[in-house]
């Protein structure tokens, strides 16, 4: 369902078994399947800030972000395959709108991204190997593709927004280089801030960036000042590392892997670190049923355990990373949680799928 990244050196051979881990290894959002989802049945939007219930005639929503006003989602509205385009529901009317159409025959639209000022998404065709991602302006409602559309031999990796900034990976598929790339989006100015020996995941927040890198036998961790443009580096005592997400502009959180061609020892761990104390803490010991990886605008990290079925819950506390009980979820299948909102994905057995707004996640 979610993906705990891998750090994996790629080969032009491998671009595709990369997008296969992607899907299933790193947090970033991509396809659920490259099957359509088979259920008949329509969605119901259920915004509990408005006390509002509204059926939609989407058969899929799979990646959303949302603010007080508005939420904006990937939906399939008779798509031959995934999710076809991006809509905009208004939160105070209860009224819907298409903002974009895929121009893929197969597609598979996701990866929203939201800010402010900024509205993010991919529109990819249903295998992931076209991928391109465009950019609107909210006030001026203007799209624009952020890199050059249907590129050969380059992918462009789900990129994130950092206030008035874009960031991603890009990948020559000859050459098998990759790099983190950054985009200034009021003057679109895009620069090339790091080399990349292995792939990675960007994360954001408070106008830093935050990825992974490997060298030496040992992971780094990289933190981009986009303001400054300095980079400090943190090394791991550990070799695989991925899954980075900042909680803040100092402290973040990651997990640890084994070998991707080794059979798993069960050894994955949850990390947080403390840049300020230069603390490195070891939260959860044993990762290998973990399947999602979350963080909210409270600095909370909620960690998905499959054969239990709930999240369990950490909060900061004396610069440590503490649990702080469970949320227990009933078919809860994914969540976004940025910009004060907490956006979830339900889906009921002989149901309608649900899309639950709130500004409070249940206790």
């Amino acid at each position: 369902m979610k993906i705990i990244e891998r750090t994996i050196i790629l080969s032009c051979a491998a671009i595709f078994l990369f997008i296969v881990f992607k899907a299933v290894y790193n947090g970033v959002q991509a396809n659920r399947s490259l099957i359509k989802p088979q259920s008949s049945n329509y969605y119901q939007i259920i915004d509990k800030d408005f006390n509002k219930t509204i059926d939609v005639p989407f058969t899929n929503i799979h990646s959303y972000r949302g603010n007080a006003d508005y939420i904006y989602m990937s939906v399939d509205q008779k798509s031959p395959s995934l999710d076809n385009k991006i809509v905009q529901y208004n939160r105070k009317t209860q009224k819907y709108k298409t903002i974009f159409n895929t121009k893929f025959d197969m597609p598979s639209v996701q990866g929203v991204e939201l800010n402010d000022n900024w509205l993010l998404w991919v529109d990819a065709d249903e295998s992931g190997w076209q991928l391109n991602p465009y950019i609107m302006n909210l006030k001026t409602q203007e799209i624009h593709p952020l890199t050059k559309e249907n590129e050969e031999n380059v992918f462009n990796d789900f990129p994130v927004l950092i206030g008035d900034y874009a960031a991603w990976i890009k990948m020559d598929r000859k050459s098998e280089k990759a790099e983190v790339m950054l985009k200034n989006l009021k003057t679109g100015e895009t620069t090339s801030i790091f080399n990349l020996k292995s792939f990675t995941s960007l994360s954001a927040k408070d106008g830093k960036l935050l990825f992974t890198d490997k060298k030496d036998h040992f992971g780094y961790i990289y933190l981009y000042d986009v303001k400054s443009k300095e980079i400090k580096e943190f090394k791991s005592s550990y070799e695989f590392i991925g899954w980075t997400r900042l909680l803040n502009d100092q402290q973040w959180v990651y997990l640890t892997f084994d070998a991707p061609s080794e059979p798993s020892t069960g050894d994955g761990k949850l990390i947080f670190y403390d840049a300020a104390t230069n603390h490195s803490q070891e939260v959860v010991s044993d990762i290998d049923s973990v399947s999602e990886l979350n963080t909210d605008f409270n600095n909370e990290v909620f960690l998905y355990f499959n054969e239990n079925g709930y999240y369990k819950k950490f909060k900061i506390q004396d610069h440590l990373l503490v649990e702080d009980g469970l949320l227990e979820t009933r078919y809860f299948f994914r969540f976004s949680a940025e910009n004060d909102i907490y956006i979830y994905d339900q889906e009921l057995p002989n149901e309608k799928s649900k899309l639950i707004i709130q500004s409070e996640l249940p206790n």
